[in-house]
């Protein structure tokens, strides 16, 4: 963008081939400091670089576009490379790069920036507050051309995964107002397409908007032991259940009744077959022997 902005187009695939053929892509596929001065020098653009944020604004006040390399904190939870792009009087507006629908929406995030078309405004003081931004990489602007940052950002859907032992409802509306229309089973995988507030609007497997408090980013499912075939034994009296929240009929059984493990639904809940009763049932998985 910053290449294309001052020299004209230079297309991804070109710039990502410059940083292949010079070295300048890292070993775990991040980027080498050293790349953003070979940019400059690559298309004769005037360049400086600084660890100082009033440094950088007072270049970005200066007609540069700066590239701030930034930590965990308002933009990113790992390493991260945003673009400013332009500032106008305290407001610093920004291009990043990783924006998707719902992004700022987060507790740590909300209300610290705002965000029209695919521009993200971000007060002076939020920014050096919440950026976490340690290195900072300047191009000066020589007025050929102007980056389109105007356009409305195209958002993609991102995966979550339902975290709530008794089940999420799905409702019509962001809010428990709305009519549940569907109930997600824990450790379901879900695509949200928005969010609004603490709601987040999923289209699989089911349409809807769910509590974004019950969402998070990696499954509890995947860290399930599996225990499927096992004979176990119950360790003392237990109650089982006839369905796989832990509700329903419930079925009493003395210590030492055998069971034998079908399925493993989830880190706490197994679905056995107690062969005494020829019975299928549900119970939690820390009962056996």
């Amino acid at each position: 963008m910053i290449v294309t902005a001052t020299k004209g187009t230079i297309t991804p695939d070109k710039m990502a081939n410059l940083f292949v053929k010079y070295g300048y892509r890292s070993a775990n596929n991040g980027t080498y400091f050293s790349a953003f001065r070979a940019v400059a020098d690559e298309f004769n653009i005037g360049y400086s670089e600084t660890s100082k944020v009033d440094t950088a604004i007072n270049l970005l006040r200066n007609n540069h576009y700066v590239v701030a390399s930034c930590g965990n904190g308002l933009f990113t939870t790992g390493g991260h490379y945003i673009l400013l792009v332009g500032i106008d009087g305290n407001t610093i507006k920004i291009y990043d790069p990783y924006l998707y629908a719902g992004k700022f929406d987060t507790s740590t995030r909300r209300g610290k920036v705002t965000v029209k078309g695919n521009t993200v405004y971000c007060s002076v003081t939020n920014f050096k507050k919440y950026a976490n931004a340690g290195r900072f990489f300047a191009y000066k602007e020589e007025g050929n051309t102007k980056p389109n940052n105007d356009k409305s950002v195209k958002t993609s859907t991102y995966t979550r995964y339902v975290k709530a032992n008794g089940g999420l409802n799905v409702r019509k509306g962001a809010g428990t107002k709305y009519k549940s229309i569907k109930v997600l089973k824990n450790g379901t995988k879900v695509k949200v397409e928005k969010t609004s507030g603490n709601w987040s609007y999923i289209i699989n497997p089911n349409k809807g908007w769910v509590c974004s408090t019950y969402l998070v980013t990696k499954s509890a499912t995947s860290k399930i032991k599996n225990t499927v075939g096992q004979t176990k034994r119950l360790k003392a009296r237990t109650t089982l259940y006839s369905k796989s929240n832990l509700s329903g009929t419930k079925y009493t059984y003395l210590a030492n009744t055998t069971v034998k493990i079908k399925k493993n639904v989830s880190t706490s809940v197994d679905y056995v077959y107690i062969p005494a009763t020829k019975r299928y049932a549900y119970v939690k998985n820390n009962v056996y022997k």
